[in-house]
């Protein structure tokens, strides 16, 4: 079988580029009335050829300045290029500017043409090299082989060939296995066929009848027919052009720049980290906070830069970066961009993918640092467990992990395993979600800032209510865990329970001397009562008290078990609460079942007790209702 290579020509206008493609190819790339009528290529333009052992899709591009982002489309997974140069213009602004992009695609394999050397002499040759070579001497492309053609007379071009074989021998194998992604850089429809839209397969294998996704929108679609430059296939693989007939999209609904890949394994974002570097020749810098276009993939971009150390990045240095859109993008780890201003006049710079889908920043910048440091830098272990713990508490699936973190689906048991032998990835006690510590610290540290300023702003509460605490962890937690967080929480000693009531283990409510006089006061008056205790409203108080000054200091009372809450403005002691079960116990036994009468004048109370006390017992379940008559809830039903 013969190895797939996409082959993509770069220069500068009227350099030869179309031309050259003919003559490797015997195929015209310029497509377009327009293009044939100007002599000059505007859209991409496609051919192919084999020599050795390879076959390879070749991608024409346009050289004009104006159509430098399309240029860039064309670039994007390209294996091998071709750099054509003029022998009798040598290198021009496009020839530059070509090479930034092929340099900050991360093209490392190709060959220069020196086109038209049938109209210059051997030394202008010679002269033309020279100048090529010291372009290259600080790029990927250093030591490109130069091989002087003419695509009128012929002359160089298996040379050529074969020095394109020999480059594409350099080019790091990729493995065919899925996940499957294309970028789409044409869409048209075919009479009796619908839909058809042709792209660079840039990872995995796609098939006939195979299900795909559209991306960004998300939309399902399905594969009926599949060609590689007009040759139908029942497969088509990495490193081919591809034309996919596809069901299940309007044509209205796909363009130019979206991508087709295997369900699940992309997903679009507004907001992505990423390394970003500016260009030595663009003197003012990257200013963050600036407007910038982005070309990924077959796509551009209106995206706003944001340095993490703001400032302005300075010519030839590089810095982490976050790329925000107003639409969402679809990337993968590790993925290539080019950056260009705002009105496409001149390229900035670019970088590579560290996070497909960020947020925007809330964390310190040296966190952040730390963190994109670890993707950037780190084993794949690292990278695995830095994309978890992003995810929080979301499950990451192994397509997803996969765009994350740019390790193969069938690589990441084995690390998912590392991560949990070593307790980077643990299972939540009572719940079959695993988490990083590092998100669980990092939710605890945002729950116990939020209880401290509570306690700041309410000194004299005993703390926030139970259920509030549990809302709060499902709201930035997990909504199906707020109750697990809390106990996790809760037993490993960050709080503790007051009553009803969550307060930080280091808090003591603060009260004032005359405070702590109206409470002792509330405790004695209510304790003294017996089973006819003063309501709060009935309580006199040597000194005046405000009632809601009042109403707080019984929830405090509550919450550090001083009293028990019945009804409303009734309130018992604690040895009080515990006589009322007894006695109603007792008087339930004796009579089999008693009566609210009967329990009354057990108690030695009136109805006006009597009947807030029963219900609290039956609230309690401490006794149940049965007809006119209350039985302990432990009774069986005669």
């Amino acid at each position: 079988m013969p190895r797939h290579f996409i082959l993509g020509t770069a220069g500068h206008i009227d350099h030869g580029k179309t031309s050259l493609v003919k003559a490797l190819t015997g195929i015209d790339a310029d497509r377009l009335p327009e293009e044939r009528a100007r002599g000059m290529t505007i859209e991409l333009g496609f051919a192919h050829f084999d020599a050795g052992d390879c076959r390879f899709s070749v991608v024409d591009v346009p050289g004009h300045e104006r159509f430098v982002r399309t240029m860039a489309a064309g670039a994007q997974g390209i294996d091998v290029a071709v750099l054509v140069v003029a022998a009798d213009d040598s290198v021009m602004p496009q020839t530059v500017e070509h090479v930034e992009i092929l340099e900050l695609l991360g093209v490392r394999c190709g060959v220069v043409a020196l086109s038209k050397a049938d109209r210059v002499d051997a030394d202008m040759v010679r002269l033309v090299g020279e100048e090529v070579a010291a372009l290259l001497k600080p790029t990927g492309l250093d030591g490109a082989e130069i091989v002087p053609v003419s695509s009128i007379t012929g002359a160089g071009m298996e040379e050529l060939k074969a020095a394109i074989v020999r480059a594409a021998g350099r080019v790091k194998q990729t493995r065919l296995d899925p996940p499957f992604r294309m970028c789409i850089d044409r869409v048209f429809s075919v009479q009796g066929r619908g839909l058809v839209v042709t792209g660079s397969v840039l990872r995995g294998s796609v098939s006939c009848g195979d299900a795909l996704e559209l991306l960004p929108a998300g939309l399902p679609c399905r594969v009926r027919q599949l060609q590689s430059h007009g040759e139908e296939s029942s497969a088509l693989s990495r490193g081919t052009r591809a034309a996919l007939n596809l069901i299940g999209v309007e044509r209205d609904g796909v363009e130019r720049g979206m991508e087709l890949a295997t369900p699940g394994y992309l997903a679009g974002s507004r907001v992505i980290d990423v390394r970003l570097s500016c260009l030595p020749t663009h003197v003012h810098g990257i200013r963050s906070t600036s407007r910038a276009r982005l070309c990924m993939g077959t796509r551009e971009s209106v995206v706003r830069i944001v340095l993490l150390h703001g400032g302005t990045l300075a010519a030839g240095e590089s810095a982490h970066a976050q790329l925000r859109c107003g639409q969402p993008l679809a990337a993968t780890f590790g993925q290539r961009f080019i950056l260009r201003d705002e009105t496409a006049a001149r390229t900035l710079g670019g970088g590579i993918v560290l996070r497909p889908a960020a947020r925007r920043r809330r964390i310190a910048a040296s966190v952040e640092q730390a963190a994109l440091q670890r993707l950037e830098q780190g084993s794949a272990t690292d990278r695995l467990e830095e994309s978890l713990r992003a995810s929080g508490f979301t499950p990451l699936t192994g397509l997803r992990a996969c765009a994350a973190t740019g390790i193969e689906p069938d690589e990441l048991p084995a690390i998912h395993a590392e991560l949990s032998a070593s307790r980077r990835w643990v299972l939540l006690p009572g719940a079959k979600t695993r988490v990083v510590p590092a998100v669980l610290q990092e939710l605890l540290d945002r729950l116990t800032a939020w209880m401290t300023r509570f306690h700041r702003e309410n000194p004299d509460a005993p703390g926030r209510a139970i259920d509030a605490v549990i809302g709060w962890l499902e709201r930035r937690g997990d909504r199906a865990l707020g109750r697990v967080l809390f106990e996790h929480f809760l037993n490993g000693g960050a709080f503790k329970i007051l009553g009803k009531f969550v307060c930080l283990p280091q808090f003591a409510p603060a009260l004032s001397r005359s405070d702590e006089r109206a409470l002792q006061h509330m405790i004695e008056a209510i304790s003294s009562g017996g089973f006819s205790p003063p309501t709060l409203d009935e309580i006199r108080f040597p000194e005046a008290v405000d009632r809601k000054r009042l109403a707080r200091l019984a929830t405090l009372a509550v919450a550090t078990g001083q009293l028990v809450h019945l009804k409303e403005q009734l309130y018992l002691s604690p040895g009080q609460e515990q006589r009322l079960k007894e006695k109603t116990a007792e008087a339930i036994q004796l009579a089999g079942g008693a009566s609210v009468s009967q329990i009354r004048e057990a108690l030695d109370t009136s109805r006006k007790y009597c009947v807030p006390y029963l219900e609290y017992l039956d609230q309690i379940g401490w006794t149940r209702r049965v007809g006119d008559v209350r039985v302990l809830a432990s009774m069986q039903p005669a």
